[in-house]
């Protein structure tokens, strides 16, 4: 659960936790380089079954909660915007394009 150096660098992201899943690395790319997306709060990692990987948004207070299910975990993040339906579209294309 190794992620590219750097990744986490900038005025967008807090906390001390510092782990982001392999699967949920372009999704994070693509919050960070969002022009929308002010901050990235970074959430627990849950193991799971093997599975297929997908992204999935949902609304909340002041955020978007954003979760990526890699194909051994699932991981919440939370995108804070001040479109959310501009950075959720964003978000989408870049993780599809992949």
């Amino acid at each position: 659960m190794a992620h590219a150096k750097g990744l986490l660098k900038g005025p967008k992201f807090n906390g001390r936790h510092s782990t982001v899943i392999d699967s949920a690395v372009p999704a994070v790319e693509a919050a960070r380089d969002c022009a929308l997306v002010t901050k990235i709060a970074l959430g627990v990692i849950t193991p799971i079954r093997v599975g297929a990987e997908h992204l999935k948004f949902a609304p909340a207070s002041g955020c978007v909660k954003m979760q990526v299910r890699g194909t051994n975990a699932v991981q919440t993040f939370w995108v804070y915007t001040t479109s959310p339906e501009k950075a959720m579209a964003e978000i989408t294309a870049k993780w599809d394009a992949r």
